[in-house]
């Protein structure tokens, strides 16, 4: 009986994703997703303004989007990691921006995935309070189905976190995860994968992640970090592909990019 339930289970997971997919092709008409509408004064108050074309500050992020595409596709990357030194340097705000951008590109979807389960930040992000995050999926309570949501953006999905996970390390380098990580990148290799990652200094996390990902996006808030710790994240992501590095300005309300 377990090996049959094992299998209906498995069987769902694989049904939940395709419908998923299906559903971010073209116009949108979710059917299994979940579609929570958001509230655009949320995004606003939460720094969500990468389709905001009236705020000369939304080009930045659009900068940022382009830059990255063009890197991702050009090596071939289709999961990209976004994580900074430290908490506190707009890591979500920072991922949240370029998954609005990236799915305002007509033929591009996208897929944001909160990996910071000790404090996850992407539904607040979007003014979301879900029941369900990706922990559930991962403790094989809940299909993804159950999870996944459309925030009324087209071409992007969540895949948020709830609560808060002390034994993150244990969940992030379980074989679900990793079937997980598998399943996503080969079912549909033209969309992107962006997970929101911890702060990279704290905890191993972000460590056990870069099995999952092609290249790293590193945030750093101006000021925020002494040399040591900026030169214990260079020795630490050496030996991963780095996307780039967002230089976030937060009193200068800017964001660079090296």
């Amino acid at each position: 009986m377990d090996r049959i339930q094992q299998a209906l289970y498995k069987q769902q997971q694989s049904q939940s994703l395709e419908h998923a997919e299906n559903d971010l092709i073209g116009k949108i008409h979710y059917t299994q997703t979940r579609v929570e509408q958001v509230d655009k004064a949320t995004l606003l108050q939460n720094h969500i303004i990468a389709d905001c074309y009236d705020m000369p500050e939304s080009m930045l992020f659009r900068m940022l989007r382009t830059q990255l595409l063009q890197k991702m596709r050009r090596h071939k990357w289709q999961v990209m990691a976004v994580t900074a030194p430290s908490a506190g340097e707009g890591t979500s705000m920072i991922a949240a921006n370029l998954a609005v951008a990236m799915a305002m590109e007509l033929n591009q979807t996208v897929l944001l995935v909160d990996l910071n389960l000790r404090h996850p930040a992407v539904a607040k992000q979007f003014g979301l309070s879900p029941q369900l995050g990706i922990t559930d999926y991962l403790e094989h309570t809940n299909p993804l189905a159950d999870i996944l949501i459309n925030p009324g953006i087209e071409r992007l999905v969540l895949l948020p976190g709830v609560g808060e996970v002390i034994e993150s390390a244990e969940l992030l380098s379980s074989p679900t995860m990793a079937a997980l990580m598998t399943e996503l990148r080969l079912r549909y290799p033209s969309r992107f994968i962006l997970l929101d990652l911890p702060p990279l200094l704290p905890t191993d996390d972000v460590l056990l992640c870069q099995a999952y990902v092609d290249s790293t996006l590193l945030v750093i808030a101006d000021g925020k970090n002494k040399p040591t710790q900026l030169k214990q994240v260079q020795q630490l992501l050496a030996r991963y592909p780095l996307a780039g590095t967002v230089l976030n300005k937060s009193e200068q309300k800017t964001v660079q990019v090296y």
